[in-house]
């Protein structure tokens, strides 16, 4: 794995677990295990909570302090009843143990109501110090999350820009919006499993008090509470499955709706209203299907334990007291028995719902673990070669270049060579592979066979930020930022002073409609610039190119979605920057390219034709049919019935 690999993996891979020796092997076994295993999900977790780990620390450790003093309450409780019912006067029929002396010297001096009001008024200390501490738990958890939810905010942004841009291509763009809004289903796990944590160490003490009161009916109580979890393990199973559909759902819905209000215009140019409703509302409909199933078994869970809880408490006040004969002395241990045993049972419920919740969320966490793992994506390679100019002829020799989605060749077996501070054009029908070689020109993609040479050595030993910073690119698709022209001019040069904005959009032929906008070049575009015109799109955009100061200029069918004027515009402006630098066009339309130092004609990935426009033309093959077959339709357009010769260009202004 090369360094820059190295270095991305070690910010974005939430495996990273630091597994401290100060923690026992066999103790970290069991963490992994009760926490997981080695799944992706469970290792994002661990590592994620690590980071935070004062945080985890501080909250667990007051979640142990509350249940502790919640435990001492119910047996300080045992003791008002006994002192109020006079039953320590003869010693603690209980046994506290280390405490017991402590207690019997307390005993000893006060009287039974004096005692009663004692440990009255130490069961609410106790209450009120175990709510502090809970309140406490409750906020550093709420930390935890905040600051969490950030973290994979942060991870999940590096993650989309630091893969490769064929990795991240595979992606449609509501799916990726889909992963962003799934962190908060994390960040609810988090808050989930701090309050499982809780309410089991609460039930832990409960269990503790009852064990201590009457370990007979306490073994009763548990054989019910387990007959009862697992009878409801069924319903938990199914939530489970529930939720997969119910985000699956979700997510196609992201997915369609996004994709429709991108492409509006052509819904309602082909009148396809009644069709994507239609398409989104049995998503919908899914969804809701989800949401009605796992609602009805959420509801099932709450009253079952709430009806469950008084028919329990009934019972064990009926059990207990035949248990111990009817000896009215044990009044205030059954009392406080079933007391504990009514504060445990709630908590029961809420266990096993937040247990569902997990299984509710686990999905979610599942595909954020998935899109933040590492070793299944493909990242940038750069070298180590620091290039500061681009001054030598580019050479591609025997370069092939295939997609992984695709079983043939986009580009195959193709020589050439781009020589310096020239014009070079490629040319061809649709799919000929002429974007191809502007992706591998960029480092987008790297070949699958041969090499591209740069002073004999091949591009990819060249650093990636220094190489793709002496190319300037103009896109067909020119994408604006919804920010003021001047941001979207800054964009190729964040440094870039205003007179260097200035000067790039003079080159760009640009200046002079940015002055007459009433904002000028702090006119905000829109979202994608809608607020300018094709044309004016495509000058910012070159603009961005040139204020980088470029030693390569790519122009990739920069002019085929233009009318004749804004064509012309883009064409002056270019051959102003064929001045000094090196050009690369690819084009459509054959006007563009008549003044290009050489034209190389691609077909199905191959090079067949290269040379001039005049020499080309009269080698009659690909390159006069697509001339022909422009020219033809230049005519038809413009309404001439005369046939355009193959000699007499389309009207144009030629490069100089």
């Amino acid at each position: 794995m090369s360094t820059f690999k190295s270095r991305l993996s070690d910010l974005i891979d939430v495996r990273n677990e630091r597994n401290p020796l100060w923690i026992p092997g066999k103790v970290r076994g069991l963490i992994r295990r009760v926490s997981g295993g080695d799944g992706w999900t469970a290792q994002m977790l661990r590592g994620l909570l690590w980071q935070y780990r004062w945080l985890v620390g501080l909250a667990l450790t007051a979640n142990i302090a509350a249940a502790v003093f919640e435990g001492s309450t119910m047996a300080i409780f045992t003791l008002a009843l006994q002192a109020l019912s006079g039953d320590l006067s003869n010693g603690l029929t209980i046994s506290l143990g280390i405490f017991d002396p402590m207690i019997e010297r307390v005993v000893a001096g006060y009287s039974a109501s004096n005692l009663f009001m004692i440990f009255i008024g130490m069961a609410v200390v106790s209450q009120l110090l175990r709510s502090g501490l809970q309140f406490g738990g409750q906020v550093a958890t709420s930390y935890l999350v905040a600051w969490l939810e950030g973290d994979l905010r942060r991870r999940l942004f590096r993650q989309f820009v630091s893969v490769s841009y064929p990795q991240i291509s595979r992606y449609k763009v509501g799916d990726l919006i889909s992963y962003v809004e799934q962190i908060v289903h994390v960040g609810g796990m988090v808050s989930g499993v701090n309050k499982l944590i809780s309410d089991l160490l609460i039930v832990l003490a409960y269990v503790c008090v009852l064990l201590w009161l009457s370990w007979q009916m306490t073994l009763g109580a548990l054989v019910a509470l387990l007959l009862l979890v697992v009878g409801l393990r069924g319903v938990t199973t199914k939530l489970r499955e529930i939720s997969q559909r119910f985000m699956n759902a979700t997510i196609s819905f992201n997915e369609n709706v996004l994709e429709y209000l991108q492409g509006m215009r052509l819904v309602h140019t082909f009148s396809r209203q009644e069709y994507v409703l239609q398409t989104v509302e049995k998503v919908i409909n899914d969804s809701v299907v989800a949401r009605r199933q796992g609602g009805i078994r959420y509801a099932s869970i709450t009253p079952l334990y709430q009806s469950l809880t008084v028919i329990g408490v009934a019972g064990f006040l009926v059990i207990g007291y035949a248990w111990l004969g009817g000896d009215i002395s044990a009044i205030p241990r059954l009392l406080t028995f079933v007391f504990v045993l009514y504060r445990l049972l709630p908590f029961i419920t809420v266990i096993s719902n937040q247990y569902a919740s997990l299984y509710d969320n686990m999905p979610f966490a599942g595909r954020l673990a998935d899109i933040l793992r590492s070793d299944d994506k493909e990242y940038p390679e750069s070298g180590t070669k620091p290039i500061r100019r681009i001054d030598s002829e580019i050479e591609f020799r025997n370069v092939s270049l295939r997609y992984t989605e695709r079983n043939q060749d986009a580009i195959h077996n193709t020589s050439f060579v781009i020589p310096s501070g020239k014009m070079t054009a490629f040319v061809g029908p649709s799919g000929a592979g002429k974007s191809s070689i502007v992706n591998l020109l960029l480092r987008l993609n790297n070949p699958t066979a041969g090499k591209i040479l740069v002073a004999g050595i091949p591009i990819q030993e060249y650093d990636l930020d220094a190489w793709r910073a002496c190319i300037g690119v103009v896109d067909q698709d020119t994408f604006a930022f919804h920010s003021s022209i001047q941001d979207n001019i800054r964009f190729g040069k964040l440094e870039a002073t205003q007179e260097e904005i200035s000067a790039a959009a003079k080159i760009a032929n640009a200046d002079g409609f940015i002055h007459q906008l009433s904002e000028g070049y702090e006119t905000i575009v829109g979202d994608r610039g809608y607020r300018l015109s094709g044309g004016q799109r495509q000058r910012i955009a070159i603009a961005r190119a040139i204020v980088r100061d470029p030693d390569i200029l790519v122009f990739d069918e920069a002019t085929s979605a233009l009318d004749s004027a804004s064509e012309r515009s883009i064409q002056e402006a270019m051959a102003e920057l064929r001045q000094g630098r090196t050009l690369v066009v690819i084009a459509h339309r054959l006007s563009t390219v008549l003044d290009a130092d050489q034209i190389f004609v691609l077909d199905e990935g191959q090079l067949v034709e290269q040379g001039q426009h005049e020499s080309l033309m009269q080698i009659r093959g690909l390159y006069y049919e697509l001339w022909q077959l422009q020219s033809q339709s230049m005519s038809i357009h413009s309404g001439q019935d005369e046939h355009i010769e193959a000699s007499v260009a389309p009207p144009i202004i030629p490069f100089s």
